[in-house]
């Protein structure tokens, strides 16, 4: 059946069960003009929104439906792990070509209610319409943090160890295995169709004290340049301290491709790089899943890196820009 046949108020009858997963917070849910919700005494309210069109954020011929909810509810809850917040709430739009399949959306919000299950998030309401374009989704996310705690980007300090969390580069490699035809590569490829944010050690690296965080939505490359311009600071990276995971090296042989291009410039990890005091440099050595990749140092905001034959190179910001990319 197509949502043309099911209508707008019966496909919003179809999907709106399952949608709170910490009621303690709500007041009330879909159902009325807007949601109502209860913020926490001392924190501050974070929001952020993200969008994802058919054809350019993702493609039926490497990703089915229940991941393409998924990883736009990854895109979201990845902002507010950045900020060292929690996730709370979520509403999430759709533009749906008349002969979409219903089957189809249902199973792209069952991946979304999925990822918001796990992260705690209520799904508080949204809008359906239709368009003649391709098919695209929009989340508002919104989320909490302990007042005057979020964690930005302009806070690097010179003598800041920079960091990041577990292995990057892996949604690129991913794409490329899948677009390949690539048998194996599980793991890369779960990473590009089902990435993990990292509310976890986003809340850690806060309590911890980091001084600046952003996450690899577009690469360790830009990332690290938003972080140098916000901040007015150079950064340092260690080409060697780069953590790779195997399955991308041995992917990038097989392919003939550039293994650290996909780790600087690839984009959509949701992993999280930042800067954090260089007091707690044995505290992050014993962390498995914080890497120290570098240094903040005085000088212009640019990023720089050392490479392993002791050459230095300049890391420019080559993240996906909408309105330059040419199909």
């Amino acid at each position: 059946m197509k949502v043309s046949e099911r209508g707008e108020f019966g496909f919003i009858d179809d999907i709106k069960s399952n949608t709170i997963f910490n009621p303690a917070t709500i007041v009330q849910g879909i159902g009325d003009d807007t949601a109502v919700y209860r913020v926490t005494e001392g924190y501050d309210q974070l929001i952020t929104t993200d969008m994802m069109v058919n054809g350019i954020h993702f493609s039926e011929v490497t990703t089915i439906p229940f991941d393409v909810g998924y990883r736009l509810g990854a895109a979201n809850i990845s902002d507010i792990a950045a900020m060292g917040g929690e996730p709370r709430q979520a509403v999430i739009a759709a533009a749906m070509p008349v002969d979409t399949e219903v089957a189809y959306m249902e199973a792209v919000y069952d991946g979304f209610k999925s990822i918001c299950q796990k992260y705690n998030v209520n799904i508080v309401g949204g809008d359906t319409v239709t368009t003649t374009g391709p098919l695209v989704l929009n989340v508002t996310l919104v989320g909490e943090v302990p007042k005057g705690k979020a964690v930005l980007r302009s806070g690097a300090q010179v003598g800041d160890l920079v960091i990041v969390t577990n292995t990057i580069g892996n949604a690129a490699a991913g794409l490329a295995v899948l677009l390949a035809k690539q048998k194996s590569f599980d793991f890369i490829k779960e990473c590009h169709q089902r990435p993990e944010p990292q509310v976890p050690l986003g809340r850690w690296l806060r309590e911890h004290k980091a001084t600046s965080l952003n996450d690899i939505s577009d690469g360790l490359g830009n990332e690290l340049n938003e972080i140098a311009k916000a901040s007015g600071v150079t950064i340092e990276i260690d080409e060697t301290k780069l953590p790779l995971h195997e399955e991308l090296q041995e992917a990038a042989k097989i392919l003939s491709a550039n293994s650290l291009d996909w780790a600087l410039f690839g984009g959509e990890d949701f992993q999280l790089t930042g800067t954090v005091p260089a007091v707690l440099a044995d505290t992050i050595e014993m962390q498995p899943h914080i890497h120290v990749i570098g240094r903040v140092v005085t000088g212009p905001s640019k990023v720089l890196m050392h490479k392993a034959d002791g050459e230095t190179r300049l890391i420019e910001s080559k993240g996906y820009d909408h309105f330059k990319h040419k199909s």
